[in-house]
């Protein structure tokens, strides 16, 4: 490995521990009541740092409504970010969405939604539309072992090997879950499955499927086994060492800091905002509406 490689490498481990700091600290927001329920991201650092390391920027990534970590691992700033979860006026959704709704279509971040599994078709289609276009960009579809039971899993795999799109299927699988990778014979698909504590080691699996994908060889489902909540975060702070850790540590409490300091005090988002990206002009009943509601 180069001087190079090795940097990226520990890099990945860097972002993995600031993304668990943060996760800690908007835990016990929400615990406080601060602001509306954000699920933990626990356990998943390695996986989406690893996806994300082998992706280019114009790849497109569909989350799990567990995945906001993801954002912040795409470069979202971490002030961005804590206005997203407060959703107040300084919120580039303006409170629209639920705090762990993180898209950026900047970053390439869709949507997600509650419902499993119901973006893994969006993925699909995604890919398919591109491809039509002549755009040479791969699309990530991130799921957890609950959902392979759901209607769009297989739906979306069907979609994927019928038309043999650019896409990838990620699957957190832990100890005692099904696998996602073992349904893909069944849909002309290929699979894979890796070490998902290791966020290197994931980046390597991804790649190739991202290969195959550029290639015109169509989508891979991909298992990656996950241990316990804090195996991948013990990895990152071996490979760190304390002086690194203990720093990244204290840089990121205290850009956390600062940026829920200042979301604390900016107020809601204007009520007109209820309205905004559907109505080019409101219709009578709505305006009626916007008037009651601000009294």
């Amino acid at each position: 490995m180069t001087s190079s490689e090795s940097e990226a490498a520990l890099a990945r481990f860097e972002t993995m521990l600031r993304v668990r700091v943060i996760d800690e600290r908007l835990a016990a927001l929400g615990e406080s009541g601060a602001i509306g329920f954000l699920p933990r991201g626990l356990g998943r650092e390695a996986a989406l740092v690893g996806v994300l390391a082998a992706l280019s920027d114009d790849d497109w990534v569909f989350p799990s409504i567990t995945d906001w970590p993801l954002a912040v691992a795409r470069g979202m700033r971490i002030d961005t970010l804590v206005n997203r979860v407060f959703g107040n006026s300084a919120d580039p959704l303006r409170g629209h969405d639920a705090p762990s709704g993180v898209c950026a279509k900047a970053l390439k971040i869709a949507s997600a939604s509650a419902p499993a599994a119901t973006h893994l078709p969006h993925a699909v289609g995604v890919a398919w539309a591109a491809r039509g276009r002549g755009e040479d960009l791969v699309t990530v579809a991130l799921l957890d072992a609950a959902e392979i039971d759901a209607a769009g899993f297989h739906a979306a795999l069907n979609f994927a090997g019928v038309m043999k799109t650019p896409t990838l299927f990620v699957c957190r699988v832990r100890e005692g879950e099904p696998s996602a990778a073992e349904h893909a014979i069944a849909y002309g698909l290929a699979e894979a499955q890796c070490d998902g504590t290791d966020p290197n080691t994931v980046a390597e699996a991804i790649g190739r499927g991202v290969e195959r994908a550029r290639a015109g060889e169509g989508a891979t489902v991909i298992d990656l086994l996950l241990g316990g909540d804090d195996d991948a975060i013990a990895l990152a702070v071996r490979k760190l060492g304390k002086e690194r850790e203990t720093k990244l540590r204290a840089q990121t409490e205290a850009d956390l800091a600062s940026a829920i300091a200042v979301a604390g005090r900016l107020g809601a988002p204007d009520l007109a905002s209820l309205f905004g990206d559907v109505y080019g002009e409101l219709e009578d009943h709505l305006a009626a509406q916007l008037r009651e509601a601000r009294g």
